[in-house]
């Protein structure tokens, strides 16, 4: 099943209610050491190339899966940097309430050349870290500064 039928069914029988989602989020450094970021379509702030697991999936798969749809980049070695608790309780524009949990991925080894899927995200460019202060930039954008301190 995938996310969306399984998010869909659980709406259906608790509604807007909070639950617990968990996703991934991808550090892409090219062999420079720039970061790889993601514009999402109709967003003006830079941030990791992230998702949401799908039902039964692990986060290992998660982030295989979430990078290569979004950025056709294929992951071939990863290991998990950082866990991050959710912010606070988030709400989505149809009033479902959720707690985001994340699980960062450092990703040193992958190969492809990156291409935004144009359905969920707009925008994919490596930036030196020192230009990554001023940007405008997501929750998972200034995580990803901590990360490559």
């Amino acid at each position: 099943m995938s996310r969306e039928g399984y998010v869909r069914d659980l709406r259906a029988l608790i509604g807007p209610r909070p639950v617990n989602l968990i996703g991934v989020a991808a550090l892409i450094t090219d062999p420079h050491g720039q970061l790889l970021l993601a514009r999402r379509v109709n967003a003006d702030r830079w941030g990791l190339i992230a998702g949401l697991s799908e039902l039964g999936e692990s986060p290992d798969a998660t982030l295989r899966r979430e990078v290569h749809e979004e950025s056709r980049l294929t992951v071939t070695d990863a290991g998990l940097i950082d866990l991050l608790g959710p912010a606070g309780l988030s709400e989505a524009p149809n009033g479902d309430q959720f707690y985001a949990y994340t699980a960062a991925y450092r990703v040193t080894g992958w190969h492809g050349t990156p291409q935004p899927d144009g359905h969920e995200l707009a925008d994919l460019r490596f930036f030196p870290r020192a230009d990554l202060p001023h940007l405008p930039l997501t929750r998972l954008g200034h995580a990803a500064l901590a990360w490559t301190a």
